[in-house]
């Protein structure tokens, strides 16, 4: 919802950064999650067409490696373009 709302006055927001938890906790249907996962994806592609702002995807270390998997079928359209940086938490 927060992203919803950025517009050209906004001229200091340089950077989105997504914190993947190394564990679910929802209990929601899977068409909800992934849906509301293409829904981020086509919001973060209009904020990087307007506004030049890169995301940032971050989690641990040890789910890093299963994230490079899957981030591209998350967010299928800002991998596709390159304007997604998978880094791990410290």
């Amino acid at each position: 919802m927060a992203l919803r709302t950025i517009t050209s006055k906004h001229r200091d927001l340089q950077q989105i950064s997504i914190y993947v938890p190394s564990r679910s906790t929802s209990t929601r249907d899977q068409e909800t999650v992934s849906r509301q996962w293409m829904d981020l994806d086509r919001l973060l592609v209009q904020v990087w067409e307007s506004h030049a702002i890169r995301t940032k995807v971050i989690c641990g270390a040890a789910e890093k490696k299963v994230m490079c998997g899957y981030i591209g079928s998350l967010l299928p359209e800002i991998t596709k373009r390159g304007i997604i940086e998978l880094v791990e938490s410290v």
